[in-house]
């Protein structure tokens, strides 16, 4: 108890000597008192791998799962395997493994390893947390397009998580298909989702509930579905609740993606899918089905950019505003605020953008 003591005045005689001489004010307040003040937390330690081992063969396997420390992949040959990767390979070439990657697999004995990863021609990617170096979060890498699952209601439509993956999409060049799911929900499709659904390469209307039931207007969404996903890796996102897992039980027979109700109390739905993962198709190509991510982030992006390439704002694209740092808020003659007021633009699609412009 003695030395515990004594550990602590030192660590509290040591901050406050740095609080005198103006140290501490340069960090943040959550690190200033936890780690000078307090004992470090007793954390789990992961025995490190020898990274010096020689291997005796290498091949090309696809990545059809990560978790801690090991990947699930496919080899050409169609056998899947565990694989352990490197933090040397990590850290040398600056790229955490995901869904969808071509890896260089080595085997030393009865373990595989994974040495480097081949260059990705497309990433679908998110901000990681603040106390990570490495901020950006790749989903998933070598894709073809992107379809996001929405609800029209239970829960109701989301602006802003549909107007980030479409600026994702366009960044990245890839087609965007819109899923409108729980259709059977709602008879008529508000104005405002009407006009997003314009922004969409492609839109099909589908009810996972009514694809079972006889003379469902909405049945034949999925068989629509299908022929877009047909021969082609496409990412497959959606927030909680708007039925993206029973969809993929439907695409892929045999996924068995665990599905949950709405939670009543405030109508979001419920986290089932907890990381992303490769399911292919009967029909040909696959789908990576990716977590429920309540806001996907776009970086890289500054408000001036967003402001010029916003989706729906400009009519061809063209920028028409009277002053090119215009971020459409109070400036005088703004074409964007001008089409607000005429109802060209909707509020529902205004307040998804102020809400992405704060957020960068």
């Amino acid at each position: 108890m003695t030395v515990y003591r004594r550990q602590w005045r030192e660590k509290r005689g040591n901050a406050l000597q740095q609080m005198q001489s103006g140290i501490l004010d340069e960090r943040p307040l959550k690190e200033r008192w936890s780690r000078e003040c307090k004992p470090e937390a007793k954390r789990k330690k992961i025995k490190p791998i020898d990274e010096s081992i020689p291997f005796e063969k290498t091949e090309i396997a696809l990545v059809l799962s990560v978790h801690r420390r090991s990947c699930q992949l496919r080899l050409r040959s169609g056998k899947e395997i565990k694989a352990f990767y490197l933090a040397k390979s990590v850290s040398e070439q600056k790229v955490f493994p995901a869904v969808g990657d071509y890896a260089s697999v080595g085997k030393n004995g009865s373990e595989n390893f994974i040495l480097g990863l081949e260059q990705r021609k497309s990433i679908l990617s998110r901000p990681g947390p603040r106390t990570r170096e490495n901020q950006i979060l790749v989903q998933a890498a070598n894709i073809d397009q992107v379809a996001i699952v929405m609800s029209l209601e239970n829960p109701p439509f989301n602006f802003g998580f549909a107007d980030r993956f479409l600026l994702a999409a366009n960044f990245n060049n890839l087609p965007f298909i819109l899923v409108l799911n729980k259709c059977d929900l709602m008879q008529k499709i508000p104005e405002e989702i009407q006009e997003f659904i314009k922004l969409a390469d492609n839109t099909v209307l589908t009810s996972a509930v009514g694809a079972t039931l006889c003379g469902c207007p909405y049945s034949t969404g999925i068989k629509e579905l299908k022929k877009m996903l047909h021969n082609k890796v496409s990412v497959f996102s959606g927030q909680s609740g708007v039925g993206k897992s029973s969809l993929i039980n439907l695409l892929v027979p045999g996924a068995e993606q665990n599905v949950s109700e709405v939670r009543k109390k405030d109508g979001k739905g419920r986290h089932t899918t907890v990381a992303s993962s490769y399911l292919d198709l009967p029909c040909g190509g696959a789908v990576i089905d990716t977590p429920g991510i309540r806001a996907l982030g776009i970086m890289d992006l500054t408000a001036d950019e967003l402001a010029r390439c916003f989706p729906g704002f400009f009519e061809n694209d063209f920028f028409d505003c009277k002053f090119k740092d215009c971020k459409h808020q109070s400036e005088p003659d703004c074409a964007v605020l001008r089409r607000i007021e005429e109802g060209v633009i909707s509020e529902a699609r205004y307040g998804s953008y102020l809400r992405i412009l704060d957020g960068l």
